[in-house]
Formats: C-alpha cells, sequence, structure tokens
C-alpha cells in the first residue's frame, strides 16, 4: 500500500471519529505528538489517545520520519481535522526563550546577516534570532576588539546577550557576551590553576617583543625573554599564529585577569653551571648578537651571554659607535674579566688578548723625537695623529704655529694627511701623547732675542693702536708691543697724538718672554740712550776743544819765551 493510500485511509478516520476534536481552550497551546504518517504535503501526528492532526510538510526544514516526536501548536479545525503548525510552536517557544534570555541575562544564539547604514554610515548589523526575529546589534558592541572588519562578520553565527527589549525591538550586544564569557573562563582559569602549573598553549597574536597565547579561552602573555634561555632579538622569527606549545605560569594576578608565562622555565637554567665551566682570566670565543649603547652583547653559549664594553675593545682606538667596530654575527676571542652568577653577568675584554703599544709608549716616543703619522681628526682645538702602531697624540692649536696662535686647521691641514711633529710629552698612564708642529722649526721669537737682546736698538712698524698699547711689526714678522708709558719721555695720554699706523719707530728692546711669545720694546729708553749718547759726544767735544786750547796757550807761551831768550 503507497503512503498517499494510507494518508487517505488515516484522514478518513479522523473525520469519522466523533472524538477527534479539542475544547477550544487547547488552541495555542504547545502540544507534543508522534508522526504517524507522511505523504507529499502533509504530515500526520498521535496526539495521544484517539486525538491527531495535520501539519503541513512544508513547515518542515527536513522530512521527519515515523515516530520522531514534533511540538507544534492547533491552529483550526477544518472538516473535522485539526490543522496544527510546527512553525508556530517554534515561534511560541523562541519567543519564550528570548524573553527568557532577557530577564535571565543568558546567551541566545544569532545570526549576523546584514549592514545596517544611515546616510551611508555603517551603524551596525541585523541579527536573525531565529523563526525571523531581528534584532539590532550596534557597532560599538561587536568586539571588545575594535580592530574586527564588518566584512568578516556578515554569516557569522554566534552568541549575544540582549540588553534592551521594547515590544517588537530588541537589541543585542556580542561584545557584552563575550566579556561575560571571558569573565567565566578566567574565574575558571584562576580557580583550577596556580603558579608554576603547566598548560597547553595556542598562540593567538605575535609581536616583536611579545606573544599572546590562549589556553582555555584565557589570554596569556609571555615576554620574549621568557621564551627561550637562548639571546633572541625578535619573537617573530620563532613563532607563528596557530603554533602549539607547552608552557609554564609564572605569575597570575586575578584583579587584572592578568597571567604571564615562559617557555624557558621548563628547561634549566644554563646560568647555573656556568661558575663551573668558566673561570675569571679564561680565553673563551662568542658571537656578536646585540649592539649596545656603551658595548656589544657576545653570545657565549645558548643562554649565556658577556657584555664587552667598548674601553675594552682596543688599546688605541677610541670607540664611540660598536656597530663600526664589531659586526653582528662576528666569531671574537675575548678574556672573561668578572662574573657575577647571581646577576647573570660575565664581562669581557678583547684589548686585553692584545698587545697594549703604550706599555712601551715612553721608549718608543722619546721627548723631542720627530714622528710621523696620518691625520685621523681635525677639531677646534687640534688634531689627531695616528701612528703605525694605533697610538694617537694630539697636536694643540697653539703647538702649531709660533706666529699665529688662532689659526685655522681645517685649512692648513686634511684629513688623512700624512704629518710629521715633534713628541712634546707622553703620559703612559692616561694614554695621552701631545704633539707639536711648529717645534719642527726653530722659535723666531728665540732666534729674535738672541740677535737682539736686551738693550739692542730695532726698527719697528706700529700696525694697532690700543688704548694702553700700540702693536708693532718687527723683524720676521714678529710682534711687539709699546707700553703708553713707553712711548715718550713725556706724559702721554693718547697715544694717537703721538703715534700713528703705519708709522716707523726705533726703540729699544725691554724683554722678551719666550714662554709667552711676547716682546716689549721702548721708545722712550731708546730717546733717553739717544739723549745720553748725544751728551756724551758733547762732553768728549768739549773735551777736545778744552784740550787744544790749552796745548795753543802752551805753544804761544813757548814760543815768547823763546823770542825773549834771542
Amino acid at each position: 500500500m503507497s503512503v498517499d493510500a494510507m494518508s487517505d485511509i488515516f484522514l478518513e478516520a479522523m473525520k469519522q471519529d466523533e472524538t477527534a476534536h479539542f475544547s477550544e481552550g487547547l488552541y495555542g497551546n504547545i502540544i507534543k505528538g508522534e508522526v504517524v504518517a507522511v505523504n507529499s504535503g502533509d504530515v500526520f501526528l498521535n496526539l495521544g489517545g484517539k486525538s491527531e492532526c495535520i501539519v503541513p510538510l512544508s513547515e518542515f526544514s527536513q522530512l521527519p520520519s515515523i515516530g520522531d516526536s514534533i511540538e507544534v501548536t492547533i491552529k483550526e479545525m477544518r472538516e473535522g481535522v485539526n490543522i496544527a503548525s510546527k512553525l508556530e510552536a517554534d515561534k511560541i517557544k523562541r519567543s519564550k526563550e528570548i524573553r527568557n534570555a532577557f530577564n535571565e541575562e543568558l546567551p541566545i544564539s544569532g545570526k549576523i546577516e546584514k549592514v545596517v547604514y544611515k546616510e551611508s554610515i555603517p551603524k551596525g548589523f541585523m541579527v536573525n534570532l531565529g523563526i525571523d526575529t531581528m534584532a539590532f546589534l550596534p557597532l560599538s558592541q561587536i568586539d571588545v576588539k575594535k580592530n574586527e572588519k564588518l566584512e568578516n562578520l556578515e554569516g557569522l553565527t554566534t552568541d549575544f546577550l540582549i540588553t534592551e527589549m521594547k515590544r517588537n525591538n530588541i537589541t543585542v550586544s556580542r561584545k557584552e557576551f563575550l566579556k561575560t564569557a571571558t569573565k567565566k573562563l578566567y574565574a575558571e582559569f584562576f580557580d583550577k590553576h596556580k603558579v608554576d602549573d603547566v598548560v597547553n598553549a595556542k598562540v593567538e597574536r605575535v609581536e616583536k617583543d611579545f606573544a599572546v597565547l590562549v589556553s582555555e579561552g584565557v589570554r596569556l602573555f609571555m615576554h620574549i625573554s621568557d621564551f627561550s634561555w637562548k639571546f633572541l632579538d625578535d619573537m617573530q622569527k620563532v613563532l607563528k599564529i596557530g603554533d602549539e606549545m607547552t608552557v609554564k605560569i609564572l605569575k597570575m594576578e586575578k584583579s587584572k585577569n592578568s597571567i604571564k608565562v615562559g617557555k624557558k622555565q621548563l628547561t634549566s637554567d644554563p646560568w647555573s653551571s656556568v661558575d663551573k665551566k668558566y673561570n675569571t682570566g679564561d680565553v673563551i670565543k662568542g658571537k656578536v648578537i646585540s649592539y649596545k649603547k656603551d658595548g656589544v652583547l657576545i653570545e657565549v653559549e645558548d643562554g649565556v651571554e658577556a657584555f664587552l664594553p667598548v674601553a675594552e675593545m682596543s688599546w688605541t682606538e677610541k670607540i664611540r659607535e660598536p656597530k663600526k667596530f664589531l659586526k653582528i654575527g662576528t666569531i671574537v676571542e675575548v678574556k672573561i674579566k668578572s662574573i657575577e652568577v647571581e646577576k647573570r653577568r660575565m664581562g669581557v675584554s678583547l684589548r686585553d688578548i692584545q698587545e697594549n703599544p703604550w706599555e712601551n709608549a715612553e721608549q718608543k716616543y722619546p721627548y723631542g723625537r720627530k714622528v710621523e703619522g696620518v691625520i685621523t681628526s681635525i677639531l677646534d682645538f687640534g688634531l689627531f695623529v695616528k701612528f703605525d702602531d694605533g697610538i694617537e697624540g694630539l697636536m694643540r692649536r697653539e703647538d702649531v704655529d709660533w706666529l699665529d696662535s688662532s689659526v685655522d686647521l681645517k685649512k692648513k691641514f686634511h684629513k688623512g694627511e700624512k704629518i710629521q711633529a715633534i713628541v712634546l710629552s707622553v703620559d703612559k698612564e692616561r694614554e695621552k701623547i701631545r704633539l707639536g708642529y711648529k717645534q719642527l722649526s726653530d722659535n723666531p721669537y728665540k732666534t729674535f732675542s738672541l740677535n737682539y737682546p736686551k738693550g739692542s736698538v730695532v726698527s719697528a712698524i706700529v700696525k694697532q693702536i690700543l688704548e694702553d698699547r700700540a702693536i708693532v711689526s718687527l723683524e720676521g714678522n714678529l710682534e711687539g708691543f709699546i707700553h703708553i708709558s713707553q712711548i715718550s719721555k713725556d706724559k702721554v695720554e693718547n697715544i694717537k697724538d703721538v703715534l700713528k699706523i703705519g708709522e716707523e719707530v726705533k726703540a729699544i728692546v725691554k724683554y722678551v718672554d719666550l714662554n709667552k711669545n711676547k716682546i716689549e720694546i721702548s721708545i722712550r729708553d731708546y730717546l733717553m740712550n739717544e739723549e745720553k749718547i748725544e751728551v756724551a759726544k758733547y762732553i768728549a767735544s768739549e773735551k777736545t776743544v778744552a784740550s787744544t786750547m790749552k796745548l795753543g796757550s802752551l805753544l804761544k807761551d813757548k814760543t815768547v819765551s823763546l823770542n825773549s831768550g834771542e
């Protein structure tokens, strides 16, 4: 017998059965029935006893099977047959679930369907809560994170909390649901776990200095320093989203929902055996792995780094930028200078395994020796000259030119130029050498003092007049001065009344200061000296006249005497 034939028989039996009806009070209520027959258009249910009903097959999303239990509501009786609806029953049930979810603050499932716009600006989404019951999801209530892309949300079925319900207007929040769910997960995690527990986790986010993992629905924070004992400068080089790992809980703060974890703590600390492997004075090899402001980090072994300060890199070079001296990845040999296991510190030196040229600097660069080097830098106060052994000496500006103490060093010299100099001093302890350029030639002031000792007469040309002195140019382009008190025998109030620029004068050397390269001359002394000379000449000439007159008188007397004798 076909399904349709059985359905017809069942339908006829329902019509003939006088008890196949319900009191009016049961209409609209949800009742449960068992599927007894299905045809091409209807589903027949046995409601218990002699009660039956028909439900349109179109109301089923899936074809029901004989014996299935279905909840329906009676809509009407037509020609003695109870007509029921599964959809109406579903709507009633869903409405009750929605109302209960709002009253009890329980989560309810829904599907995000489309974006709601106002004046072309997205304001939120329409959410289908089931049986065509729609709710509004504001953009601000989508997620606890603000970077969720709208296109990724359409079609998403998820849970919500109903935040507002007025008649047919329902507002939902996914954000509040996530916060509530997360709060519950954190509470469960803190109840279940303690510090030092080991948990499984999956990487959710990776940044350069940290990673965020998820375990049992809660987020765990892992700093780069807790990932491995081995030096690591970027977490993104070793982790990717989705990676799974076992980690150890290091710190828990329930008030902040903060959980800090580490991976390296699951293995032994390499520093625990450092003092057994290494000693101060040992020469070891390591790899340059990182730059610091005042040095570099050297990896001695996985998890053990040593610090090499710039001051310990070279005996002779003044290193300001470590990256210009050592490259990342370079293998270097160094000597251990200190080990502090408690502080996880190891200090090393590169220069200690090299010969220190300063040890023999006093013998190699004695005072007065002529040396040759290359100019490495030119500054306002002087220039630095490097020798073949790496030692650098300083040539100050005042030691460059005997006559020009303000010489422009950058015009006179060039970086990289070879230059000769005289060693003026060596300070082995402070690692300093002072050099002189002008000392390559004789001091013109010394030569002047030899040629014109104190009291010598010199010619000078007035080149500048100051309030209390006149600056003059002397032989050899040397500079001297005449104090206002030495310009004339008479008192001078204003030098310009007595001297003119460009005027040539004669004067006497008063003194030459070789330490300060100063020469003072005196017109007054010269004039007084000239006066003395004139007086001396006059006296000498008077004596000559007197002698001549006396001789003449004697001759005259002699002549008279002779004549008388005749």
